[in-house]
């Protein structure tokens, strides 16, 4: 399961460090005035939220942005919505990723019961996709500091993209949190939403794989404009790790 989950990120998106600016669509026009901004900057993909627009809303606006950009890579969150339950809303829509704030996973058990809903739901769909599942992630149920590498490593066979965030929107978390889960990770692909910047990815980038970005590349907070500029830099940032031929500390792995 780690090395089939491992190898999903490399082989979606063809590189190790990813970057998926989040739109919120307040608008059509606003949303995909901003998503055309992700694409000229560089962004592997994309994520749209129901914040702004309703769940049905983003759902009947997916074939829209797929028109426009048929090579982009879709993903939704749909807060309030449970994950299982997004497999079926998604079906027959060119969504390549669900990510959950919250994937309920239980560091202090080896019964993971979300997990093994999610991946019946799943197989039963026969969908393809990555899961992006919330492991220690904001406004959720908070994990000791110390069991972090644990709350990772249970994580890991239940989803393709370990997920994690800072305390709230726009805050960022730590490189201690960053490289905490990354111990108890290994190979697997971890993801940090939340307050990634231009100005502080560089310390998330040996050892996160993915960045779900929005308040640190709009003109405001939920304001679901992207800036050009900072969208750019940051992408920049990002995809150098890999021209740098950079080596992976140790025990971090080939991610």
């Amino acid at each position: 399961m780690k090395n089939e989950s491992k190898n999903a990120l490399q082989q979606v998106f063809r590189r190790s460090r990813v970057f998926l600016p989040v739109i919120h669509p307040g608008t059509k026009k606003s949303a995909l005035q901003s998503i055309d901004t992700a694409v000229r900057s560089g962004a592997d993909g994309i994520f749209l939220f129901n914040q702004g627009m309703s769940s049905a809303q983003v759902l009947d606006f997916i074939p829209q942005v797929y028109q426009r950009h048929p090579n982009l890579w879709i993903g939704v969150n749909l807060l309030g919505t449970e994950p299982e339950e997004v497999i079926g809303l998604v079906a027959g829509l060119p969504v390549g990723g669900i990510w959950s704030d919250n994937a309920k996973i239980d560091e202090m058990s080896d019964a993971q019961p979300a997990g093994e809903q999610f991946r019946q739901a799943r197989n039963k769909a026969g969908w393809k996709g990555l899961y992006f599942g919330g492991v220690a992630f904001k406004y959720q149920r908070e994990v000791d500091a110390a069991l972090l590498p644990e709350a990772a490593r249970k994580a890991s066979p239940w989803m393709d993209v370990i997920t994690s965030s800072g305390p709230g929107t726009g805050y960022a978390a730590t490189v201690e949190k960053a490289r905490a889960l990354r111990s108890g990770a290994g190979t697997h692909p971890l993801a940090l939403a939340s307050g990634v910047s231009p100005e502080n990815v560089d310390g998330f980038l040996p050892y996160v794989d993915a960045y779900l970005v929005a308040s640190e590349i709009e003109t405001a907070k939920y304001s679901g404009i992207l800036v050009p500029e900072r969208t750019k830099l940051l992408a920049k940032k990002i995809h150098g790790w890999e021209r740098q031929g950079c080596v992976e500390p140790a025990g971090t792995g080939d991610v």
